[in-house]
């Protein structure tokens, strides 16, 4: 009995697994990332996140911001002093939207553990599962997030030290950022063939999801955040606004929402597009290279 169109596919994709995780080729995972510039990532496109801050804590803190400022610039008058404005929490912005204002990297430590169609009754339908930061060195040991940011916290004037007698006001500092994940991460892609015929692929991403280690007995990210404040409100105290934003970053609440913004980052349509011709251009390279393309024609379009 010949083989099926199922049974084809998993072979295919079984080759193209070995070939991935085989040091010496041009489709070694590590330096084909390398080779096609996507490490660092994010020099030619723009990304901006915002994280958003709930966490008790880091509200009290970014609050004390507001009386410094007051001292040196004499906001308040009369027997109303600063606090920081109830019901208006402080933001925080990583990247500023432009090339080069965010960057990713680390990603060129990646292996692909699993490449198959879990389903013969649809034989097209592929997940992969991989990790990165799981290679040895020389290859980079950790993924690292670099960047602007701007730390916004709001402030007004109070005459019981609770609510507002002025309209709440932004105090703005603005530095660098470099976010650490501390160990591998996992990440699952799910795509489809859509195209598939001699010379021919097409590819398309249907979900991807990328899992951060987790602190030891939480389920908090582990990740490690540093800031450097550059420009901070006239008369603020760099230092508080230095402290004010790591404890920000480094809150659970803040990783576990860097976490999310990463996968919804990764599974916009554009992205989802852009890994989809990132792997059509993968794996298209490796079966005409090696002359694996198994069909003839006509091409079988599944749309």
């Amino acid at each position: 009995m010949g083989q099926t169109l199922y049974d084809i596919i998993q072979n295919l994709l079984k080759q193209v697994l070995s070939m991935v995780n085989t040091p010496g080729n041009a489709y070694y995972l590590p330096g084909w990332v390398t080779s096609n510039n996507f490490d660092p990532y994010g020099n030619k496109i723009g990304m901006s996140w915002t994280v958003t801050l709930t966490d008790p804590g880091v509200i009290q803190a970014a609050a004390g911001i507001c009386p410094t400022v007051d001292i040196v610039k004499s906001v308040c008058s009369g027997n109303s002093s600063a606090i920081g404005a109830p019901n208006n929490n402080p933001t925080l912005v990583l990247g500023s939207g432009q090339p080069g204002g965010m960057l990713v990297t680390g990603g060129s430590n990646a292996y692909l553990a699993t490449l198959s169609s879990p389903d013969p009754n649809v034989p097209f339908n592929i997940v992969a599962t991989g990790s990165i930061s799981s290679l040895p060195s020389p290859l980079p040991q950790n993924l690292v997030i670099t960047g602007d940011f701007t730390f916004t916290q709001y402030c007004c004037c109070s005459l019981d030290n609770k609510t507002c007698c002025t309209t709440p006001a932004p105090a703005v500092g603005t530095g660098t950022f470099t976010a650490t994940v501390n160990g591998p991460c996992n990440i699952v892609v799910n795509f489809a063939i859509t195209d598939l015929a001699p010379n021919v692929l097409t590819i398309g991403v249907t979900s991807m999801t990328f899992t951060p280690p987790m602190k030891a007995g939480t389920q908090t990210p582990n990740i490690t955040v540093t800031v450097d404040i550059t420009d901070i409100p006239a008369g603020a105290n760099r230092q508080s606004y230095n402290n004010m934003a790591e404890e920000a970053f480094n809150s659970p609440m803040a990783l576990e929402n860097v976490n999310q913004q990463i996968n919804a980052v990764m599974n916009l349509p554009q992205q989802l597009t852009f890994i989809g011709n990132t792997l059509t251009s993968l794996i298209d390279g490796y079966l005409k290279a090696n002359n694996l393309y198994p069909f003839g024609p006509p091409t079988m379009a599944l749309f």
